[in-house]
């Protein structure tokens, strides 16, 4: 034997016998220098292409959100703007404003319940004018001295009133530290005497104007793409006019792009709802919101990526074919020296599986697989300990199912339900009796669900609107109960009966008889769904007197309901946590009272 032949017998035997670790440490050094550079491509194509692709769907999905929440906005204020112009007193107004033989101070008192009705009829509304028809008087709802109005609104904005019009942004006449955007709408008196948006290019008789908070305005759009992008917002006029801008901290500014034009004119010209752009700075989505006479648009800036793939791909080139080597000579020594154990100790894992492991077995190997072999022995002793804590476990699970069985057919509630039926029929209310047969209906339909554990999320929303509808017919309360359901969602399969419990928690404590504080003149429940990667999000939002989260935080720790009263809150955690498992459901709470109050739960999308 040459002197060769015995270095490599020896140093074959030193491999041999050397521990475990040793071995590991040879193969993962191999295994390291070749994932790290198949990493470095893949990385690199990941970035450019997947994430990219992702951001530029997210980022139209968020401008998307973003026009609809706007718009829901717009039709609130309109429809209440329309039941104030919709009546013979406000035309009488009207045309008493129009006097001149009328006082100021007589003019401005008539306005004063429709200025305060409008002012508080929805949350982005900073304030409200009436302005005269030549645009030189404007009537407040404040006592305070208003700015000049013919400098306020100039000849150029009111010419440039067709319909329901918004004007560029500006700080307010009455707060001028509050920046708004004008929504002006043109009144006049028609030949029946009653007040109606003027369409016609003569001058009107007033101008309603509505002042939008604009950060209120930020808040809310900005709120609509929680979770997808971080963008900023840009409003124009139909006509591709920009009514508002920002500062940017970027050498390019998105309006100067070329881009951004043609994303405008796009939408504009061919009488699109929605479209979309990418340049080398950002992501462009533009939403047309036509009965706002606006378009919508995202705009979110995107890192450029380095090309450090293409200058070094011979080098990476070469090194693969090296690690390829490599791999193929530890793949041998890993087949002689380790593969074969681990062999055995699979065989030995297989017998645990099948419940044929009756008698314990040894490897003759003095390294870590050895002691693992032992190990293993001694964690089969535990497995029937194990089984036990699993059947515990089922058992709750089962407990749970009981309560929600308990939840859902509530007999307090259902009798007082019917009894309230019956007493509509009595009084002759035969239509609302038969609109809460009708919800009721569904409630327990839904609810029961011939006895199936998941429902899709369209059936559970449809569950929570029941029991609002249900709960305004009993109290005469007039709560808004408002849903984000993206459609690639409304057939994703949840646990039922997740969210009546929430929304009644808000409806008892943040509205109900038990809320504490001031009353609530426009009660309204929220419920947002997205999805995250591979996390369902749900988001039940109210305005109501809010709750203390900690209080909320320590109770999911506590498990026990008895002294808060939050059993409802409570039962849903612990049939999610059952169906799901404890590690992989989160809670989280946040509370401004009569602004925003958030339960908010994160779910795996796959169960």
């Amino acid at each position: 034997m040459t002197g060769d032949s015995i270095v490599k017998t020896r140093t074959l035997i030193h491999f041999k016998d050397s521990p475990l670790m040793g071995k590991i440490n040879i193969v993962i050094g191999g295994l390291t220098l070749a994932l790290t550079v198949l990493i470095t491509a893949i990385s690199i194509f990941y970035y450019s292409f997947i994430l990219s692709d992702r951001l530029y769907e997210r980022t139209r999905q968020a401008g998307k959100n973003a026009a609809e929440t706007l718009n829901f906005n717009y039709k609130n204020i309109m429809d209440r703007l329309t039941a104030i112009c919709g009546t013979v007193e406000f035309a009488s107004d009207i045309r008493t404003l129009t006097s001149p033989s009328v006082s100021y101070t007589v003019k401005e008192r008539l306005v004063q319940n429709e200025l305060s009705d409008l002012a508080g009829c929805n949350y982005l509304v900073q304030s409200a004018l009436v302005l005269s028809g030549d645009g030189q008087t404007a009537y407040s709802l404040y006592r305070n001295p208003l700015p000049d109005s013919a400098q306020f609104f100039t000849s150029e904005d009111l010419d440039a009133v067709q319909g329901v019009t918004c004007l560029p942004i500006r700080p307010s006449p009455l707060r001028s530290s509050v920046p708004v955007l004008p929504l002006v709408v043109p009144i006049s008196v028609d030949s029946a005497e009653y007040a109606i948006v003027d369409l016609s290019e003569d001058t009107p008789d007033i101008y309603v104007v509505v002042f939008l908070d604009c950060t209120k305005l930020h808040q809310s759009l900005t709120l609509a793409g929680t979770g997808l992008v971080n963008g900023t917002y840009y409003i124009f006029t139909d006509t591709g006019k920009p009514l508002s801008a920002a500062s940017h901290d970027k050498k390019v500014n998105p309006l100067e792009l070329p881009e951004t034009s043609a994303v405008i004119h796009s939408l504009t010209a061919n009488g699109l709802s929605e479209t979309s752009a990418e340049t080398s700075d950002f992501y462009l989505a533009a939403s047309s919101m036509p009965r706002f006479g606006l378009i919508l648009l995202n705009c979110v800036p995107k890192e450029p990526l380095k090309d450090i793939f293409g200058p070094t791909i011979g080098i990476l080139a070469t090194v693969l074919c090296l690690v390829v080597g490599l791999l193929f000579v530890l793949s041998l020594l890993m087949t002689r020296y380790i593969t074969q154990p681990v062999k055995q100790l699979v065989s030995i894992v297989e017998l645990i599986r099948e419940n044929h492991y009756h008698e314990k077995q040894t490897l003759e190997t003095g390294d870590e697989i050895g002691h693992l072999c032992i190990a293993i022995n001694q964690m089969y002793d535990t497995i029937q300990k194990q089984m036990e804590r699993i059947k515990q476990e089922e058992s709750e699970k089962y407990l749970a199912e009981i309560r929600l069985l308990t939840e859902q057919i509530n007999p307090h509630f259902l009798y007082n339900t019917l009894d309230c039926i019956q007493s509509e029929v009595k009084r002759g209310e035969s239509d609302t009796a038969a609109n809460m047969i009708q919800y009721l209906a569904e409630y327990l339909r839904i609810g029961l669900s011939n006895g199936a554990d998941l429902i899709p999320l369209s059936n559970e929303i449809r569950h929570a609107n029941a029991y609002v509808c249900l709960m305004n017919q009993r109290f005469g309360q007039s709560i808004r109960f408002m849903y984000h359901l993206p459609p690639s969602l409304s057939k994703h399969l949840i646990v039922k009966t997740i969210l009546q419990p929430l929304v009644e928690n808000s409806i008892k404590h943040g509205f109900g008889v038990d809320a504490p504080g001031i009353p609530i003149s426009t009660p309204a429940i929220e419920v947002i769904i997205a999805a995250e990667e591979e996390t369902l999000v749900i988001n039940i939002n109210d305005n109501g007197s809010g709750f203390d989260t900690q209080e909320l935080e320590q109770l999911l720790e506590s498990r026990s309901a008895v002294q808060s009263g939050h059993v409802g809150l409570l039962n849903v955690y612990h049939r999610l946590s059952a169906y799901y498992g404890k590690d992989h459901v989160q809670f989280s709470f946040s509370s401004i009272p009569y602004y925003c109050n958030v339960i908010s739960i994160r779910l795996p999308l796959t169960a």
